[in-house]
């Protein structure tokens, strides 16, 4: 059971998106051969690509935060003598990502139960805009959880080097 939650933790996002971009690559070669050769088009098709590349993106921000390979300007210098200073900007930004995380989640879950109190669909598939808008608030709290780690890898390596004895040379 550890050892399954270990592989979900490490490959969640990459499987979801995977599967997702795996999908919408074989759907639309299918939707261009059949709207070019048998001259049959499918309302669908599109529709379901789009809501999975706009999933895509949202699964995206989790997977960067946990590989830390998000965007990010650095213009503290990465020397010796900044590594501390440089490790409480790092905490607090993501303290503030958080914050951020925490706001949009609820911000979805809020437009999620407007659009269940109205009953409003998407066009093709008639699938309602709340399923889609409440998986929002779970990519967020999944950010959350992957910022939680960073912190802690952040404040690991950071006890690590305060405990290594400077070298002379």
């Amino acid at each position: 059971m550890l050892k399954l939650i270990k592989i979900m933790d490490r490959y969640f996002e990459e499987f979801l998106c995977s599967l997702m971009l795996g999908y919408i690559a074989i759907s639309l070669n299918i939707e261009v051969f059949n709207r070019y050769f048998l001259n049959s088009p499918s309302a669908y098709t599109d529709e379901i690509a789009r809501t999975l590349m706009i999933m895509l993106i949202f699964l995206g921000v989790p997977w960067a935060v946990k590989s830390n390979k998000h965007v990010i300007i650095d213009l503290i210098p990465t020397t010796k003598a900044w590594q501390s200073k440089r490790v409480v900007i790092e905490f607090i930004s993501h303290i503030i990502f958080i914050v951020f995380s925490i706001l949009f989640a609820l911000a979805a879950y809020r437009a999620a139960e407007f659009h269940h109190m109205l009953g409003s669909t998407t066009e093709g598939l008639r699938i309602p805009y709340w399923l889609l808008l409440g998986s929002l608030p779970g990519i967020f709290i999944l950010t959350i959880v992957r910022l939680l780690q960073r912190i802690h890898i952040l404040l690991k390596t950071r006890k690590a080097t305060d405990h290594q004895e400077p070298i002379n040379v």
